[in-house]
């Protein structure tokens, strides 16, 4: 591939808590890459393209807006791109490095406008990881954050059950993802957060090898050591204090009625990605169900007397 320094700039893609911050910082560590806190550049860019479309066929936004005016698409793609690749390069020479890398965590749900903007100016570094451990840790991130981020509420609104509605979520913007990788091939590399906590120098090398660059960051360690530059980012990564395995397979725990039927939505592309399919955890009828949660409840009656019963004693 034939390499243009004009197009060197990189775009980290993946659903939230899929491991986007750790890819980042790990690309940020490359001593010809700067990869900031999130700047929300692209997604912006991307709502500025928004169009509502008429009966007829028309898209009212700037694309036409500016058409009419005498601006064509092409011109306007064009001057937007300078404009938000022109300050991620700025804060790339900020830092004295040569190349940015880009990561916002919910640019992943304004990929098709994304993609327009940036067509094949960037490579496209993409990560992905077990859709259900995504579903828990996006719970877990929304209960923390005592708020449901508007991209995934719009999913919450569809599907009663946040980890339904999560797992939906990474469902689609998985294809959307992948329909990219097919279509910018030359431009497109896929990783899987699972892989990085087996062995991240193997799959780092992978990446920069892909952007044509030396490998040159062996000390992963090093992000953890070093105080994180201010900006938005994932906290609860920041916290830890190396690459470990405690995070994956935690979706083990969620209730098997609701595990089997997100299994048959999941399968097929959990199979193409490589990941073991969910298997069949048994159908639990309304009776059993029922039992389930009776005992459970006389269970925990049990404990709460035993205990209380201490207390007396």
């Amino acid at each position: 591939m034939t390499r243009n320094t004009d197009d060197d700039g990189i775009v980290v893609l993946g659903h939230p808590r899929s491991g986007t911050t750790l890819l980042r910082r790990l690309i940020n560590l490359h001593p010809n890459i700067s990869s900031p806190p999130e700047t929300h550049l692209l997604s912006a860019c991307a709502r500025f393209l928004d169009a509502d479309m008429t009966a007829d066929g028309v898209d009212m936004g700037v694309l036409a807006g500016l058409d009419f005016s005498g601006f064509s698409e092409s011109d306007v793609l064009k001057e937007l791109r300078q404009f938000s690749f022109g300050f991620l390069q700025r804060i790339a020479e900020r830092k004295g490095k040569a190349r940015w890398a880009e990561k916002t965590a919910f640019d992943i749900f304004h990929l098709k406008n994304i993609e327009k903007l940036c067509e094949d100016h960037v490579y496209y570094v993409a990560i992905v990881r077990h859709p259900l451990d995504v579903a828990v840790s996006c719970t877990e991130f929304c209960t923390s954050m005592g708020t449901y981020p508007s991209t995934l509420h719009e999913y919450i609104k569809r599907y009663p059950q946040p980890i339904e509605a999560f797992a939906m979520s990474w469902l689609e913007t998985t294809k959307a993802l992948m329909d990219l990788g097919r279509k910018r091939s030359s431009r497109f590399i896929m990783v899987r957060y699972e892989d990085i906590i087996e062995d991240e120098n193997e799959i780092m090398n992978s990446v920069f090898q892909f952007v044509d660059e030396e490998h040159g960051c062996d000390q992963a360690q090093s992000i953890f050591n070093s105080i994180p530059e201010i900006g938005f980012s994932d906290h609860k990564s920041l916290q830890e204090k190396s690459i470990h395995k405690k995070s994956i397979d935690r979706w083990r725990s969620l209730p098997s009625p609701q595990v089997k039927r997100l299994g048959e939505l999941l399968n097929p592309l959990l199979a193409e990605l490589g990941y073991d399919e969910i298997e069949n955890t048994g159908e639990i009828g309304t009776t059993a169900a029922r039992r389930r949660y009776a005992t459970s409840l006389a269970l925990h009656a049990a404990k709460t007397n035993e205990t209380d019963d201490d207390t007396k004693d």
